[in-house]
């Protein structure tokens, strides 16, 4: 089992969460994984309980607690068995950990370690570029949440530094739909992306995390279509996986076949496994 819990603060954070946290790892190893995501707070909350979201210094307080946890864990059985997801870190303003903290990954789809690992795939991607294969590439822009605006603008800086022609920008899309407190970009609506992009400068091409879609669709949560923000905005929207590899061919215009994309998740693989 892979768990996930979400974090309330005030109801089940503190000595409630040491308490589940024992709890779970008692049953390991048929408790895989567990991560801990900060509860999300939308503006609809009339006649519901009265949730608060977390500050910086509540995120930080729970990293240290989770992150002792896991460091005892670790020592006792292998694993760091917990931990908390990216967005705890971004609330906290404390730097992501580094890859190998993640182990396996296992918890990638409740955002644990998912900007790291970007992070990494994008940077071996570019290394294998030459500058000239950068050379050339059409302006583009990116559409994300707020909470992963930042480091989507670090990896277009990065590959600018490597190739100065590179044009691309990277918009924060402000979540109107749900409440100005939801910042990831699974979130985003069509809607937000039409009303905040109208008349920006977007280059030839529109980049958008796969996640803001519905799985196996072209549709957003609010039931705007990839097509309806293409005739609002006149550029192409390109859905992009969570992917450092297929991220840049995305920037640079080239369209990964899935054979393709297969074929870089194993090169991938194979680097973390034999460095």
């Amino acid at each position: 089992m892979n768990c996930q819990i979400v974090s309330c603060p005030g109801i089940n954070d503190g000595p409630a969460l040491d308490k589940t946290l024992t709890e779970l790892a008692a049953l390991f190893p048929a408790v895989n994984s567990v991560s801990v995501v900060p509860v999300g707070v939308t503006k609809y909350r009339e006649g519901l309980y009265p949730l608060q979201t977390y500050t910086q210094e509540t995120a930080a307080a729970l990293i240290d607690q989770v992150e002792a946890f896991a460091a005892n864990h670790l020592k006792s059985a292998g694993t760091r068995l917990v931990w908390c997801s990216d967005e705890f870190y971004l609330l906290a303003g404390r730097d992501l950990p580094p890859e190998d903290y993640f182990e396996d990954f296992t918890q990638l789809d409740n955002g644990v370690g998912m900007l790291t690992l970007l992070t990494q795939e994008f940077s071996r991607a570019l290394e294998w570029m030459e500058p000239e294969e950068l050379a050339g590439a059409a302006p583009f822009s990116i559409a994300t949440g707020v909470s992963a605006a930042p480091f989507l603008a670090k990896l277009v800086a990065q590959a600018r530094e490597k190739c100065g022609t590179i044009e691309g920008q990277v918009y924060p899309i402000v979540n109107r739909f749900f409440g100005e407190s939801i910042t990831v970009a699974g979130l985003v609506t069509g809607g937000d992306l039409i009303e905040q992009l109208r008349g920006k400068d977007l280059g030839q091409r529109l980049l958008i995390p796969a996640s803001m879609l519905r799985a196996g669709e072209d549709v957003f949560l609010d039931d705007v279509t990839t097509q309806d923000v293409e005739r609002a905005l006149g550029v192409p929207v390109i859905s992009v996986p969570q992917d450092g590899y297929a991220l840049l061919d995305a920037m640079l215009g080239i369209a990964l076949t899935p054979d393709a994309r297969q074929a870089a998740w194993e090169n991938e693989e194979f680097y973390r496994y034999n460095p």
